[in-house]
């Protein structure tokens, strides 16, 4: 015995928003780093080579985090436009000698193992099983 149900269902697509924040975070502090090897630095500086990389890679990392949270707004609003519907079809199949309840409570994960009926009592046994 089988039963079937169909459900009409609306599909949405999502953008990874964290994705593209990390993603950004980390090519803006590449960029960030690569820029500083674009300049020399004056002999009598105050400053080394590796603070100017330290401190161009956070701000190239705060840069590329603002752009991508920015391209992942744009993303999410061109995704929310593009909507469809799906139909799904709910199967439920149950083998004789098994009762519906039983399979329902199966599949709930959080439900008790169904236990397996008890044999009858003596008294409640037929003629034919006395025998």
């Amino acid at each position: 015995m089988s039963s079937e149900t169909q459900q009409t269902v609306e599909l949405q697509r999502s953008v990874r928003i964290g994705r593209l924040l990390i993603v950004g975070a980390i090519v803006g502090a590449i960029v960030g780093a690569l820029v500083t090897t674009l300049f020399p630095i004056p002999e009598k500086a105050l400053y080394s080579m590796g603070q100017i990389a330290g401190f161009m890679l956070l701000i190239g990392g705060v840069v590329g985090l603002l752009l991508g949270g920015v391209l992942a707004l744009i993303l999410s609003a061109v995704a929310k436009r593009k909507r469809g519907t799906a139909v799904i079809e709910h199967k439920v199949v149950v083998d004789e000698g098994v009762e519906p309840q039983d399979v329902a409570a199966s599949s709930d994960a959080s439900a008790e193992p169904a236990t397996p009926a008890a044999e009858p009592a003596a008294s409640e046994k037929t003629e034919s099983e006395r025998e």
